[in-house]
C-alpha cells in the first residue's frame, strides 16, 4: 500500500541549456549493477543532432525501513528511490534469516512501481508463521522482476540486510545465504494424533516433525484421507501446518483439519500425512509415500439431529452443520376443490 510519493522532475530542456531552476545532472559513470539490472548504452550523437537524455537503469535504493510483528501478521514500511531514468517495477521481497543466515521463509510483499528520478513509500502486510518469526534474527529486502523464491536473488535493487526491526545489522553479523530447497526425505514424522471437538464441530491434528538433514529445512504438511487402504484416490486433502527447522531439530505442530465435507469422516478409513517443500502440491510417489495411520474409531462426522416429524434439519449455509429450526405452519392446499393435496404425478394430473 502506498502512503505517499515524492516526485523528482527531470527537465529535458536542461540538457540543452541551463534555465532558472534547472539542476545540473552529473555525468553518467558506468558502474557495476546488481544482478537483474541492465544499463542501456549511451550513444554519442552526430554533430548538429538533437541531444536526447539517455535511458539509464540503476538499482533501486531502500530507506526508512521499519518492520513490526504481531501474532501472525508482519507490517513492513519502506521507501524506494529510483536513481535512474527508467521506471523500476517488479515485486518487493523479504527473506527471513536465522542466526546462521539461512533462509527460513521467502515472502512476497507486493508489486512496486517507481518512476525514474522519484521516490515512493510503501506499506505492506504479510502473514508469517509465528514459529518462523521467533527464529528470525535478520531479514533481507530486495526487489526483483522475477520471483522472490529464487535460490539466488535476481535483484533489481540493492540487497538490503537489516535486523527484524528494520535497523542495520551490526558488523560481524551472519551474512545471508542462498535459499535451499528441502526434500521429503529431510523430514521424519511421528506421534500423529487426531482429535474431534464435537461441541464446536472442529477436527484437529497433532504431530511431531524432525529435520534429518544437515542443514535448515522448511516444509508444509498435507493430510490426505482415503475411503480404503491402498486406494490411490483420496476423498479429501488439506494443508495442516508449516515448519522450518535447523539441522537435527524437532517441532510439535497442531493445526485444524478443514475438509470440504465433514460428512466424509464417516467414510474415511485410512489417512496419510505427507511432508515436503510444497505440501499438497508435491507428487505422491515411492520417494514421498506419506506417513500412514488409521482413523480413530471414535472420530465421526457431524451428528444429525431429527425433529419431531423425523426429518433431519441442516443449516442452509452449511450442509454439515445441524441447527434447530422450528416447524412452520402450512396452509392446506385445495387447488382442485378436493381434500387431497396437489400432486405433480402423471396419475393425478393426467399429463
Amino acid at each position: 500500500m502506498r502512503r505517499g510519493r515524492v516526485v523528482g522532475v527531470l527537465l529535458l530542456g536542461c540538457a540543452v541549456g541551463w534555465g532558472t531552476g534547472c539542476k545540473k545532472e552529473e555525468a553518467v559513470v558506468p558502474a557495476a549493477l546488481d544482478a537483474g539490472v541492465v544499463s542501456s548504452a549511451v550513444a554519442v550523437p552526430d554533430a548538429g543532432a538533437p541531444v536526447v537524455a539517455a535511458k539509464v537503469s540503476r538499482p533501486l535504493r531502500f530507506s526508512d525501513v521499519k518492520l513490526s510483528h504481531d501474532g501472525d501478521r508482519l507490517l513492513a514500511t519502506y521507501t524506494l528511490t529510483n536513481p535512474g531514468t527508467v521506471q523500476g517495477r517488479g515485486d518487493a521481497c523479504l527473506w527471513l534469516l536465522d542466526d546462521k543466515g539461512a533462509v527460513i521463509e521467502a515472502l512476497r510483499l507486493s508489486a512496486i512501481t517507481v518512476k525514474g528520478g522519484t521516490s515512493d513509500t510503501f506499506e505492506d502486510r504479510a502473514l508469517v508463521t509465528p514459529s518462523f518469526w521467533k527464529q528470525t534474527r535478520s531479514v533481507r529486502l530486495f526487489t526483483t522482476n522475477k520471483y522472490c523464491q529464487q535460490r539466488t536473488p535476481d535483484a533489481s535493487s540493492e540487497l538490503l540486510h537489516v535486523l527484524p526491526t528494520g535497523r542495520p545489522v551490526p558488523e560481524g553479523f551472519a551474512r545471508p545465504r542462498d535459499m535451499e530447497t528441502s526434500q521429503p526425505a529431510d523430514f521424519e514424522v511421528s506421534d500423529v494424533r487426531l482429535r474431534q471437538d464435537r461441541a464446536a464441530g472442529d477436527y484437529f491434528i497433532t504431530y511431531t516433525v524432525k529435520n534429518l538433514s544437515g542443514r535448515r529445512a522448511s516444509g508444509t504438511a498435507c493430510l490426505r484421507a482415503y475411503a480404503e487402504d491402498g486406494c490411490s484416490c483420496h476423498l479429501e486433502e488439506t494443508t495442516v501446518g508449516d515448519f522450518s527447522l535447523p539441522a537435527g531439530a524437532s517441532e510439535t505442530v497442531t493445526d485444524t483439519i478443514l475438509f470440504n465435507k465433514d460428512s466424509h469422516w464417516d467414510t474415511v478409513q485410512a489417512l496419510r500425512l505427507f511432508l515436503g517443500p510444497s505440501g499438497c502440491a508435491d507428487e505422491v510417489d515411492a520417494v514421498n509415500p506419506g506417513f500412514k495411520f488409521d482413523k480413530p474409531e471414535d472420530l465421526r462426522g457431524p451428528v444429525e439431529e431429527v425433529d419431531a416429524d423425523g426429518e433431519v434439519e441442516l443449516d442452509p449455509d452449511n450442509n454439515d452443520a445441524v441447527v434447530d429450526v422450528p416447524d412452520e405452519p402450512q396452509d392446506p392446499v385445495d387447488d382442485h376443490g378436493g381434500d387431497e393435496p396437489y400432486s405433480d404425478s402423471p396419475e393425478d394430473t393426467g399429463h
